[in-house]
């Protein structure tokens, strides 16, 4: 009967839609599982990240593999610009401090310097070199219409440098700059009871602390010698500012102090908005010779600039 006819026409339409549909999961189970481990790289958005391992060096020891983040488009966030990125310095070395909870070395009893105000801009202080808790700063506004404080021998020069930045579109906000010794002591005591309370014992936890914020008189933010510019989240290295500054920033005067492939040397995390004042021939010398400060203050390019 012609209904019986259609009937089986349509039943057989479905059977073929069936069995196509199952020789189609086939394939994908067998490409996936089989065949093409990477299925599914190639088939979503590409990861943000990138693995880079550190290369060991003669008389060293390789450091350990880390997730290191690709440059992305900048975030617009404050201060930013959401315009493509060129990172004219990208870091290299996979080692990351705050990761390395095996190494954790307790902090030596640090030695209180005498500031030699002759040679002012390169005053060293960090877990080692405490600045006199009565030292005075003498301070001025960062840029005009700022209540974020430097050395006022420092201000002059970061106005400079955050105009001609502006003038290019790449806005240096100061975001922290001279801090008061107490207000150090304050956040590096609350930062080492967080250490604490994750199972650090009270040793541990204040050289873990010291990795992130330094205790009272050994930050260079007692001295108003640096800023944090614009902001300190993790990717602050993926944008505008941090590039033109990592292509200019010498120009007045001023170093990526904490960068990431010298975090042994400082022993503290890298902080790509972290940059200080040391003066401009000096931080041209600095940035030529790929030093972080503490080896700059040791080699003969010191010996032979001082």
């Amino acid at each position: 009967m012609p209904g019986s006819k259609r009937s089986r026409g349509i039943e057989f339409l479905i059977a073929v839609v069936v069995i196509a549909g199952l020789a189609a999961a086939v394939l994908i189970v067998k490409t996936v599982f089989f065949e093409d481990v990477d299925f599914f790289k190639k088939t979503t958005a590409p990861s943000d990240t990138a693995t880079v391992t550190a290369a060991t060096e003669p008389g060293t020891t390789a450091l350990p593999t880390a997730v290191i983040p690709t440059v992305p488009t900048a975030p617009q966030e404050q201060g930013t610009s959401s315009a493509p990125v060129t990172v004219t310095s990208v870091p290299t070395t996979a080692y990351n401090i705050m990761h390395d909870t095996d190494n954790i070395i307790r902090l030596p009893t640090p030695q209180v310097i005498t500031i030699n105000e002759e040679n002012w801009e390169l005053t060293i202080v960090n877990v080692r070199f405490r600045m006199p808790e009565d030292y005075v700063v003498r301070t001025a506004p960062a840029i005009e219409g700022s209540d974020i404080e430097l050395d006022y021998r420092v201000a002059p020069h970061y106005q400079a440098m955050y105009d001609a930045a502006a003038a290019e579109g790449c806005y240096l906000t100061p975001y922290s700059g001279y801090r008061r010794y107490s207000t150090q002591k304050t956040n590096y005591d609350n930062r080492t009871a967080l250490y604490e309370s994750q199972g650090f014992t009270h040793e541990e936890a204040l050289a873990m602390a010291a990795r992130v914020i330094m205790p009272p008189g050994s930050s260079e933010h007692n001295l108003g010698l640096c800023m944090d510019i614009v902001g300190t989240y993790d990717n602050w290295y993926t944008t505008r500012e941090y590039a033109w500054l990592m292509e200019h920033a010498q120009d007045y005067g001023f170093i990526l102090r904490y960068p990431r492939e010298k975090q042994v040397e400082t022993q503290v995390e890298f902080e790509p908005w972290h940059w200080r004042y040391v003066g401009v021939e000096n931080a041209k010398l600095i940035k030529e010779s790929g030093l972080c400060l503490e080896e700059f203050l040791n080699s003969p390019i010191y010996d032979a600039a001082g």
